[in-house]
Order: C-alpha cells, then sequence, then structure tokens
C-alpha cells in the first residue's frame, strides 16, 4: 500500500463523519489510495515524457547514413522484440 499522510484508518477522523455509514468511510479511504496513486502514475508519466523529449531532441540534432542506420535498426529491432513477445503471448496484444 502507498504512503500516505495519514493511514487508511485514520484518513476520515472529523467528528461529523462518524453518523456516515462504514461502507462509505471505506469509499473514502479507497479515493484517498486511488488520489495517491494517480499522483505517482502522473509524476512517472512526467519523467517518460520528459525522457522521450531528450531522445527526441537527440534524435534531431543526428545526421548523415550512420544515424540514419541506427535509428532504423532501432525500429527494427524494437519491432521485432515486439513480434516475439507477441509469439509468446507477452504483453497486453490482442
Amino acid at each position: 500500500m502507498p504512503d500516505l499522510p495519514m493511514p487508511p484508518d485514520q484518513y476520515v477522523t472529523r467528528p461529523e463523519f462518524l453518523a456516515i455509514r462504514e461502507d462509505v468511510k471505506q469509499i473514502e479511504k479507497d479515493m484517498a489510495i486511488a488520489n495517491v496513486r494517480q499522483a505517482t502514475a502522473q509524476t512517472d508519466l512526467d519523467g517518460i515524457k520528459a525522457g522521450l523529449n531528450d531522445i527526441k531532441g537527440e534524435l534531431k540534432t543526428m545526421r548523415g547514413w550512420r544515424q540514419f542506420l541506427l535509428t532504423g535498426g532501432i525500429g527494427v529491432g524494437w519491432g521485432v522484440f515486439q513480434g516475439i513477445c507477441h509469439y509468446f503471448g507477452f504483453g497486453s496484444a490482442p
């Protein structure tokens, strides 16, 4: 379970929530956990986007046949890897 500002069993502690049913309290706890996970995923996605932008910038500066073959080889190699994973049933491709 991800770290939360408070443990999930203490998340709803205000007196006005004492009258709320137990299932609503569970939903509140689940939402707190979902919000933390969503924030973590967004941070990961931002890091991936920054990395891709760095790679894209580097590829734009490449010129000549050597760089053309290098980038083409990366694309072909990735396609072969995806084909092997698909053949053996790894990944999410149908």
